[in-house]
């Protein structure tokens, strides 16, 4: 169990470069995240539907301090700066993400709705059919 706990809380682990092709991968998914805030606080300025508008309206700022968070975890693996490599911190930053999107999707799921026009059929007919009393 020690060894199990050592390898995910040991406060420096080093061992990462900027040419290993994992880390070019996080970096490049974490500055994506980063460019997705940009484009979806975009996309919602554009938005018609405001019930949309009201449930995307934290996607921005979640994937902009997501990119963020996960390229300074990158950068402190990198340059081996102690307690902010530990890999939990990665692991804890995964299930948050995980958790945010999944309550997101539910959420919209649940409470996203479009406004459809009520449209009544005039009916020549309808005059001489029986009616209430």
């Amino acid at each position: 169990m020690k060894p199990f706990l050592v390898y995910w809380f040991w406060p420096n682990p080093g061992g990462w470069q900027y040419t290993d092709t994992t880390v070019q991968v996080i970096l490049g998914a974490c500055v994506l995240m980063l460019l997705a805030s940009f484009v979806l606080a975009f996309w919602r300025s554009r938005l018609s539907n405001p019930m949309t508008r009201i449930l995307s309206k934290s996607w921005p700022s979640a994937a902009f301090w997501f990119g963020i968070t996960g390229v300074a975890f990158v950068v402190s693996r990198e340059a081996t700066i102690q307690f902010l490599s530990m890999r939990v911190l990665w692991l804890v930053w995964l299930v948050i993400l995980a958790l945010f999107a999944f309550i997101q999707f539910l959420s919209f799921r649940r409470r996203h709705y479009t406004v459809v026009a009520n449209k009544r059929v005039v009916d020549e007919r309808e005059k001489y059919l029986p009616r209430k009393k």
